[in-house]
């Protein structure tokens, strides 16, 4: 059933991709000298959101989009159908029974044949005729957490591990040039842009530093690496670096000078996301603006994230080196075709490439019977080789049976030179909006995964 056309990678510049550490299994044995057995631990859970301090002895989620004066916690999810499938798409076990009353499944890997499936599927209730399912192959899997959407009741244990510490206070620098005249502070948890304050309230994780950004008429010209926050404003200062800057000059490749309707170079440092300086290009000449870096005192990454005049989204991560020259690897060809689905098998067209890739491939499917509508979301992520499509799971939903009806076709791939546990679970979580039934990550595993966003090398592609 398998053809071979299909995917890979993505744009972008310096190719490459160390991994981001981590072991791809977490193994467990008696202690004797056989083999150990591969174990997964899968915890369900469901995300709400309430007033902020309704949830007091509950561990709390940093969510993307969340209300202003809300907090998101997780119940156990319990009331949930999870089945696998065979390399080929057929049904093999449900697991349901399995998972415990605290929402959690133990497998091993002798419960998923490989290039098999294990598929969440989600409705609102056993009656329903609306399906969110997010089927994930064998080769992703690890411990993970798995928001569903069905509501699990009031009654339902919240999840009170992994929390992390959310520290507030002041950060504070002082200048030893008199020319500086606005300042910026960043972190993970606040973002002030520049104003004249040399001292601002802010929130950081535990361990995590504040970026204060100096400028003078609008240009950066130092900065400073709060650790420090103090109950009192201005109780702490930390002096301005005083390193010298220069001009990082960049160029993009000649091959796709007059390809891009936008794009955008973000310096990153250390383990967080810091906003240091987007530089700017002409989409038409490619001509390039230099941007200001200093070099000592600090581990510089970059984002490279743009469009392509094909519709292809994409982003680079990389470690920043002594020259960067955007291009396209080699390895990739981009056209302009979309996913399509023949048979069981979801054919990503219109990109290709010789480097094994992980894959998120969906559609949708909605059909009107005897006056009642079935509706299915479907999200499937796996690794897929060079050359090869995604066989479709056959999950028997009535009148749902049949990928050929699907429309609103998406993939996003993303490739590295290896493909580690810890890209598999940020790949998923990347993704996590677009997902109904999504893989979250916990407040201590969210810490982690930054370091991967940032620090890893690996490109993103999305149409």
């Amino acid at each position: 059933m398998r053809k071979s056309i299909i995917t890979s990678v993505l744009a972008s510049v310096l190719l490459s991709g160390c991994g981001s550490g981590g072991s791809d299994r977490s193994d467990s044995g008696s202690g004797s000298s056989s083999t150990p057995t591969t174990k997964y631990t899968l915890q369900f859970v469901q995300l709400v959101e309430e007033v902020e301090g309704s949830a007091t002895s509950c561990t709390l989620f940093d969510i993307t989009g969340q209300s202003v004066g809300m907090q998101t916690y997780a119940r156990l999810a319990s009331d949930v159908r999870v089945k696998t499938y065979d390399a080929d798409g057929n049904f093999n076990k449900d697991l349901s029974d399995l998972v415990s009353n605290t929402g959690v499944l133990n497998i091993t890997e002798s419960d998923i044949d490989n290039g098999g499936y294990i598929s969440i599927i989600n409705s609102e209730s056993s009656s329903s005729t609306e399906y969110e399912v997010l089927s994930i192959q064998k080769e992703l899997l690890g411990d993970i957490m798995i928001a569903v959407e069905r509501n699990q009741g009031v009654n339902s244990s919240c999840y009170k591990e992994n929390p992390v510490t959310v520290n507030t206070g002041f950060a504070s620098v002082y200048a030893t040039d008199t020319g500086v005249d606005a300042y910026a502070f960043s972190s993970s948890q606040s973002e002030f842009t520049a104003g004249t304050h040399a001292s601002k309230e802010v929130s950081a994780l535990n361990n995590e530093d504040v970026l204060v950004r100096a400028y003078h008429n609008d240009k950066l010209v130092d900065y400073a690496f709060v650790s420090t926050l103090t109950v009192a404003e201005r109780g702490d200062q930390k002096p301005l670096s005083g390193f010298a800057f220069s001009s990082y000059n960049w160029s993009i490749n000649q091959t796709l000078t007059g390809q891009l309707f936008g794009l955008s170079v973000r310096l990153n440092q250390g383990n967080y996301s810091y906003p240091w300086l987007d530089a700017t290009f002409d989409t038409v000449t490619g001509d390039t603006t230099g941007f200001a870096r200093v070099y000592r005192g600090t581990s510089w990454s970059y984002s490279a994230e743009g469009k392509t005049n094909f519709d292809w989204n994409f982003k680079h991560n990389e470690a920043l080196s002594a020259t960067l020259d955007v291009q396209l690897p080699t390895e990739l060809t981009l056209t302009d075709n979309d996913p399509e689905i023949s048979n069981f098998v979801f054919q990503a067209q219109g990109i290709d490439s010789t480097l094994t890739r992980l894959q998120r491939s969906s559609y949708y499917i909605e059909v009107s019977d005897n006056g009642k509508t079935n509706k299915l979301n479907h999200v499937i992520y796996s690794e897929v080789a060079s050359g090869d499509d995604v066989i479709i799971p056959n999950l028997g939903l009535a009148n749902l049976d049949d990928p050929m009806r699907a429309i609103n076709l998406t993939i996003a791939v993303l490739s590295a030179d290896k493909l580690t546990s810890d890209f598999k679970k940020f790949f998923m979580y990347e993704n996590a909006a677009s997902d109904l039934v999504s893989v979250v990550l916990t407040p201590t595993d969210t810490v982690k995964n930054n370091k991967t966003k940032n620090t890893g090398s690996y490109t993103l592609l999305n149409r």
